[in-house]
């Protein structure tokens, strides 16, 4: 794990200027990586909720980096082609598409509420770009990440655009959900920190505080 001790002339080696210490900074990247809720998250570490969403969404972009790939995969192949030149242009569009139809929550809420019968509405962007059984598995991915994010309590992200927008939300939800099914739990059903299990919660843990004692929020 990353080391305890501050930099010398640095109260917090993990987030420069801080008005907290390092162990409460551990402690919310462990409700990160446990994928808690923020107002919990606060009330377990005495900060403020708002705090506490600002550094989840600064360490959710944290894996978009190369080394947290294995907690979520969304960078291997996403599409077959028999054209390897053409799968960055394809991803892209694929992406593109996905966040589109994510970004319109009303659509999925009517839809959850009982005001639409089917799912895909007439001008779903996902209709010439995936086929109806694809479509079909969109929609769950979409559905989920919204569920997960409504169950932590963010919402409201207006400056970041909405296809950058879902493809972090997709992949903080595909890293918390690889880390619950992998990891040793403790008796309170929270994962073990001190595991070392190569896509364990305490791996993740572990690897994002040495992220932030080498570049700092």
């Amino acid at each position: 794990m990353a080391k305890r001790t501050a930099a010398a002339g640095r109260a917090n080696q993990f987030r420069a200027g801080a008005k907290f210490d390092e162990m409460t900074l551990m402690r919310l990247v462990y409700c990160f990586c446990q994928g808690l809720g923020v107002q919990l998250a606060a009330r377990s570490t005495g900060l403020t909720a708002k705090t506490v969403r600002g550094v989840y969404i600064a360490l959710r972009k944290r894996l978009l980096k190369p080394a947290f790939n294995r907690w979520h995969g969304t960078n291997r192949a996403v599409i077959r082609t028999p054209m390897p030149e053409f799968e960055p242009l394809l991803r892209a569009v694929y992406f593109d598409r996905l966040g589109r139809c994510a970004g319109n929550e009303t659509c999925a809420r009517n839809y959850r509420l009982g005001n639409r019968k089917r799912r895909e509405c007439r001008s779903c962007p996902l209709v010439d770009a995936l086929p109806p059984e694809g479509r079909a598995e969109a929609y769950v991915v979409i559905d989920a990440v919204h569920a997960f994010y409504e169950a932590i309590g963010i919402r409201g992200e207006k400056d970041i655009g909405p296809i950058m927008l879902f493809r972090e939300r997709l992949i903080h939800r595909t890293v918390v959900g690889t880390v619950q099914n992998h990891s040793r739990k403790r008796e309170n059903g929270l994962f073990d920190p001190n595991e070392r299990e190569f896509l364990s919660g305490g791996t993740l843990l572990d690897l994002l505080l040495r992220d932030l004692a080498e570049d700092p929020l």
